[in-house]
């Protein structure tokens, strides 16, 4: 109304006729004062709508990381991770080169093979915490029994390295898989508690509701962070693994090429005597006649 009335005074021919009447100087002042009046009038209105919006609008309320987190299958996850931290370290130190095949070993195991002294070598192999020397101790083990039971005593020892790694690697693999599984599993009962919530007070305001459904949408998120390096990791030392087993077969084998069997034959080494011997047959039995047939 304030603004009307300003309008219509404005355009009314009383002001037009004290204009003229007024001089040059005087004419421009005045009309200069009832622009910027009517300008802070045309203003006023717009000034007061946006400061009552600017009262009426909700504080948005931030959260920190830890509180859009903070759900059950969060820190299951959280659980996951730090395992998986443990394994892939872990299993990256003992997969080293110098752990399953050290160098030192391998030189003094050559020496004592082009010396013949396999006895101090199934010693020596026997002392070392390594796959080599358990490999070469399984093999000359077995050397009495000819070249073949030699051989599968060396590969019955590298599958249980090789199985003592791959279980482990295994658990990698079951993280990975898990991990979404129970990230979705919380987004579903979040959703569901969400929608519970919404049935109960009306779905009055919508924004309460894609604000439900983003937080628990964290958990599903989590399930992928923590699967994804968790694959990653599976694979790389799967292959590091392989690699590895294979380099202390070859080395074993290059140490046992032209080994003479034929004259280990049948000689056992002090310290890996076999357990099994002829059969004794007791004097009853020797003694007694065979049965004859019916």
């Amino acid at each position: 109304m304030l603004m009307n009335s300003s309008l219509q005074l404005f355009l009314s021919p009383y002001p037009l006729m004290v204009f003229r009447g007024l001089s040059e100087s005087w004419r421009t002042s005045a009309s200069l004062q009832i622009f910027s009046v009517c300008g802070s009038l045309l203003v006023l209105p717009t000034t007061a709508a946006a400061q009552a919006s600017a009262v009426a609008a909700p504080a948005v309320v931030k959260k920190t990381l830890l509180q859009e987190l903070n759900l059950p299958a969060i820190w299951f996850l959280v659980a996951c991770s730090l395992l998986i931290v443990w394994f892939v370290i872990d299993l990256y130190v003992k997969s080293t080169r110098s752990r399953l095949l050290p160098p030192v070993a391998v030189e003094r195991l050559r020496l004592l093979f082009q010396r013949g002294d396999y006895q101090g070598a199934f010693d020596f192999a026997g002392s070392q915490a390594c796959l080599f020397g358990d490999v070469v101790h399984a093999a000359l083990k077995s050397a009495a029994g000819g070249q073949r039971a030699s051989e599968e005593a060396a590969a019955h020892a590298l599958a249980g390295g090789n199985a003592y790694f791959q279980t482990r690697i295994a658990y990698l693999s079951v993280i990975g898989v898990i991990a979404p599984m129970v990230g979705l599993t919380g987004t579903v009962l979040g959703m569901i508690d969400a929608f519970a919530v919404m049935g109960q007070a009306g779905a009055s305001d919508p924004s309460k509701l894609s604000g439900a459904i983003g937080h628990v949408l964290h958990a599903t998120a989590g399930g992928l962070i923590v699967a994804i390096p968790a694959f990653v990791f599976y694979y790389l030392l799967r292959n590091r693994v392989a690699h590895e087993i294979h380099a202390v077969s070859s080395a074993a084998a290059e140490l046992f090429r032209r080994f003479p069997y034929d004259e280990m034959a049948r000689k056992e080494l002090k310290g890996g005597e076999s357990c099994a011997a002829r059969p004794t047959w007791s004097a009853e039995t020797r003694g007694s006649p065979e049965p004859s047939p019916v």
